[in-house]
């Protein structure tokens, strides 16, 4: 405690108030309060990433056994070397994959195109994943 002593008049007391420069047990919890809602309005966008994610890689997945299948017929140089498929594939945990080629009919002159459709399924849901059409030169029956 200090005593002064203005100019006139009785003597003044007066206390020497030190403020604590620290943090109080307020400023913590408003900023886990602060930084909690910036964490909870990230979660949807986290979220909603890791399910295209898996969306994108199912659809990669679905579009290389396409590919594999109208490649397999792009080799062919015959209309007898031509042949429909219907098989399904575990591409992950929880996830078959069906893929069915349908091969159009065979020309009566040659050389000339065969159309072959290819659809990938998600045989889990029945969801179209990747569905292709293609022309295929044969040049013999």
């Amino acid at each position: 405690m200090l005593i002064r002593t203005p100019g006139r008049g009785m003597p003044h007391v007066s206390r020497d108030l030190h403020s604590d420069g620290g943090f109080t047990l307020i400023e913590p919890i408003i900023a886990m309060f602060v930084l909690m809602i910036a964490a909870v309005g990230v979660l949807p966008i986290l979220t909603q990433s890791l399910t295209q994610s898996v969306n994108n890689a199912e659809l990669v997945t679905a579009t290389s056994l396409a590919n594999q299948a109208i490649e397999d017929e792009h080799a062919q140089s015959s209309c007898g070397g031509l042949s429909p498929i219907d098989q399904s594939v575990t591409a992950r945990p929880n996830m078959v994959l069906r893929t069915v080629r349908v091969i159009g009919a065979c020309p009566t002159s040659f050389p000339a195109t065969v159309k072959v459709s290819v659809t990938v399924t998600d045989a889990t849901t029945g969801r179209v994943e990747v569905s292709v059409s293609t022309l295929v030169l044969v040049k013999s029956a």
